[in-house]
Order: structure tokens, then sequence, then C-alpha cells
């Protein structure tokens, strides 16, 4: 199946001049759309040329995507904004989209790293957002860098053979290592975090960001795809948080229709072979998904 991309202008809140591409299948045979949004400070074709590849992959089997750069990111005007303050740049985006391609009914919202995050801080309110797929959320604290660490890193450092060798031969320096370890043990063990998950919705604007994501997935009643990579410090936090904090385990269990652990893969997803497995488990996952 061919497809066509067309650039075009659109304004966020009246405001500022937004950039836009619209990968629109010869047919679109899926009521759902796809639209592709940024993790961090890049721009609509992502690393790697990831989403140019996905948005391609996606319309070639049928499904109209978008992608789009953020206010102040890319070629779009004025000031940029952190993930955690896009929701209205995502909302602007979902409502052009609807109007160029009105064959589609709802929009499924695919995001990496921080582009996760930003989807479950505010983009899942968005009444036209039925489905969405995070890849390597970002949810990453002090304490929970730490955590990982010491579990990921410095575990498979013990496992190394290599890592041995350095040590009896002398090129490791053992003081300096043996002190990043420590302070490591320190601050993911010794330095708790004030966490209460009993406070009430109305209280999440002033709670830190990973606890509002959590708030927003249980509220979410579409459906949800978790893609992790397996060689990725950031979706181990991701995988360590649901594993050690009962609530956040019980509601992705409830919640999260899907898992899928890439295996080998980092974090954003670097090789030909890592790319078109992520476009094609997106697009086999929203395919296989019955229109509402």
């Amino acid at each position: 199946m061919n497809n066509t991309e067309n650039a075009f202008t659109f304004t966020n809140d009246g405001q500022n001049e937004l950039i836009g591409i619209i990968h629109s299948p010869d047919h679109t045979t899926h009521r759902v759309g796809l639209l592709i949004i940024v993790g961090g400070p890049q721009y609509r074709i992502g690393p790697h040329r990831q989403y140019v590849h996905m948005a391609r992959y996606c319309a070639a089997h049928g499904i109209a995507t978008m992608r789009f750069d953020y206010q102040g990111i890319g070629d779009s005007d004025g000031k940029t904004q952190g993930f955690e303050h896009v929701s209205s740049d995502i909302d602007s985006a979902i409502e052009e989209f609807l109007s160029k391609v009105p064959e589609i009914k709802s929009i499924a919202i695919w995001g990496m790293c921080e582009g996760a995050s930003s989807i479950l801080l505010g983009a899942t309110k968005n009444k036209a957002v039925s489905h969405i797929i995070l890849a390597n959320p970002w949810v990453r604290s002090e304490a929970g860098l730490a955590k990982a660490y010491v579990k990921h890193y410095y575990w498979n450092k013990l496992k190394s053979p290599e890592f041995w060798k350095k040590i009896f031969s002398g090129r490791l320096n053992l003081t300096s290592a043996l002190a990043g370890f420590v302070a490591n043990l320190k601050k993911a063990f010794v330095k708790q975090t004030n966490e209460d998950h009993s406070s009430s919705i109305s209280e999440m604007e002033i709670k830190p960001f990973p606890d509002r994501m959590l708030s927003s997935l249980m509220d979410f009643k579409g459906k949800t795809l978790l893609i992790l990579s397996e060689h990725d410090l950031v979706a181990r936090e991701f995988d360590d948080l649901i594993k050690a904090d009962k609530i956040w385990r019980n509601i992705t269990a409830e919640n999260i229709l899907k898992r899928i652990d890439l295996k080998d893969s980092d974090h954003t997803f670097s090789t030909e072979k890592w790319r078109t497995e992520v476009a094609k488990n997106t697009a086999n996952w929203l395919l296989a998904e019955k229109d509402e």
C-alpha cells in the first residue's frame, strides 16, 4: 500500500504556529489514527529517524499517522515548555489530525521516554484518545536511578569475566569503584522519599510527576500497550517501580492490555531490526483492536 506525506502548519490555542506531517494511506482502512509525540528536547524525526520509519510503516498498513513539533522545538514557533507541560500542544495536534483525516474516529498516541510520560500527564484526558502506546516510560528519581544502577549495572559487572580481569590486573581503580557503589547504595536504600499514594486525585498537581502518571493510567478508560527495551536503564527503572510498588503493580496489571519486552534492544531502538520490531508491534496491536 502506498501513502502520501503532507506537511502543514497549525496553531496551539491560536497562539504559536506548529509544524505537522500526516502520512496518509491510499485508503485509510483503520478508524484509529496514530499520533507520534516526541520525548525530550527533540523534534518530529526522532532518534535514528525512528518516528519517520514508524509513520511510514503504519501508513503502509492502512493506519493514518501524524508527527509534529511541540512549540519551541524543531520548526515550530514559541518557547519550549518541557515534557510536563505539553498537553495543550498534543490537544491541538489531535484536533488538527481529526479535522484533516475525517475517516478516523479516535486517536492512538505513541510516546517514548519523556513522550510516554507526557501522554500520562494530560493527553489521556482528551476524549478522542482511545489507545496509548508507552515505550520505555520516564519515571526517574534520584533513588530510583540509584536502585537501578545497583540492581542492573553493578550486578551485571560482577558477572562479567572482564570486570574481574581488570581487578586482578590492576587496571581498575577498586577504591573509586567501591566509592561509587556505596554512594548509590546510600541513595537507593538510605535516603527515603516521602511517597504517599493515599492523597486524593485533586491533589495530584502538587505531587511528583510519576504519581500523576499513575493517577492518569488508573483513570484512562482506553487501551494501553507497554513496550520495554531489555538493555535500557530507563525501562528497568520503570519495571522496578512496578515490581516494588503494590499500587503501581496492581494498576498496571489492570490497565495495561499488553506488554512487549523487546529482547536486546536499547533505549531508542537504534538498529533497523529494533525499529522495525517496534513499528510492526505497534501496527499489529492497533490493527488487531476492533474499532469502537
